[in-house]
């Protein structure tokens, strides 16, 4: 169920001028700092890559039934049994069982959320009118909905939420002869539904496997809150991670990246840094094309003010947007190139300079898109 209603508003030429420098300043933050982050997340990458191999070179097998001293202080393989001393509990809802190593609680609040869809339209002279539709849904969230901010807020309050979605530990979790320091603990994520087996607390009801705060379930108002679980309970895992007097922690490698290797099942050494290895291999495509939008998105709003001056007449604007966006276009691609294989130069000088070849090759087949000029065509 939804309601919702429209608005409209025109916005003169130099408004829309003084909007576009205020984007052209935002473009100038955007663009350095997606430079930053391409440089920092190719560091980040060679310094994994190099840990990781390291780390798969050196790893060490240990006894699982008893502390070896032999495999203090270095890179430690082990695959056993993983279970904990105090089960996992959450301590509001009294949500727990036996031998669970981590406890997740999901929390739910009923609520208002606002989506907008606008259509513009220009004018000769540079004005823009544009109808701007708010709709007003209600769904269920685990982050609050800020109600405050929405356009239409009378009816469409959200009460706070007073419970939040959290994880809980269990302690004195032990791998075999060793204990398992928190943070590698954390490494452990293969939750599984738990159905919640114990009496609700005042002001909930069940409702299937979850608890739940309303009159209705199968009628949600405003404010219901509903709270599900998941667990992961003692079962066979295999890390990869250092040994410090009898406890399994983060193994700080010489470049400062941390190999801290958990999941379940009895896995090899070198499966546990495969897996490794693609994680990070995906982690930082994504980063790079973080990066990447960023960057065009910066240069896009650069060119923001020139496209503006042409606005007066709807059809210039719309030509030399498409044209401001092809030169954004063409820097975004090899300035994010070139930053990426000067950062493999950094550590990498072979890699670093084919990719840097790669840049001027890009730089060049973009720029043979752009409309050559009547004097260039006739030579």
């Amino acid at each position: 169920m939804s309601d919702q209603f429209t608005e409209v508003t025109t916005q003169g030429w130099l408004q829309r001028l003084g909007g576009s420098l205020v984007a052209a300043l935002i473009g100038l933050i955007l663009v350095p700092a997606s430079i930053a982050l391409l440089y920092w997340n190719e560091g980040r990458a060679v310094d994994a890559i190099r840990a990781l191999s390291r780390g798969a070179a050196s790893i060490v097998e240990v006894s699982v039934s008893e502390v070896d001293p032999q495999g203090n202080g270095k890179l430690v393989h082990v695959s056993a049994m993983m279970q904990p001393t105090t089960p996992a509990r959450d301590p509001i809802f009294g949500v727990t069982g036996d031998g669970l190593l981590r406890l997740s609680r999901t929390v739910e609040m009923y609520q208002w959320k606002e989506t907008t869809s606008s259509q513009s339209q220009q004018s000769v002279g540079g004005s823009k009118t544009t109808e701007t539709t708010y709709t007003y849904q209600r769904v269920w969230s685990e982050q609050p909905i800020v109600s405050g901010q929405f356009k239409a807020r009378d009816g469409h309050q959200n009460p706070p939420m007073q419970v939040r979605s959290a994880t809980f530990n269990a302690g004195g979790v032990k791998l075999g002869a060793y204990r398992v320091d928190p943070s590698l603990l954390n490494k452990v994520t293969m939750f599984a539904p738990l159905p919640a087996q114990s009496a609700p607390p005042a002001g909930y009801q069940s409702a299937g496997d979850a608890f739940y705060q309303g009159q209705d379930p199968s009628q949600p108002a405003i404010g219901d809150v509903r709270v599900s679980f998941a667990a992961i309970p003692a079962q066979t895992v295999s890390v990869a991670a250092a040994q410090s007097n009898g406890v399994l922690t983060g193994y700080r490698d010489a470049n400062g990246y941390t190999i801290a290797l958990a999941e379940p099942g009895a896995v090899t050494a070198d499966g546990l840094f495969h897996d490794e290895q693609k994680s990070e291999g995906q982690l930082t495509w994504i980063l790079r094309g973080v990066g990447f939008v960023l960057m065009l998105l910066g240069f896009v709003c650069i060119t923001r003010p020139l496209t503006m001056v042409f606005a007066v007449v709807p059809f210039l604007e719309s030509l030399v947007g498409a044209g401001a966006f092809l030169v954004a276009l063409t820097l975004a691609v090899p300035i994010t190139l070139v930053t990426i294989a000067i950062a493999w130069m950094v550590h990498r000088p072979l890699i670093g300079g084919l990719l840097l070849v790669g840049a001027v090759a890009a730089a060049y087949l973009l720029r043979q898109l752009h409309p050559r000029r009547p004097s260039q065509a006739a030579a």
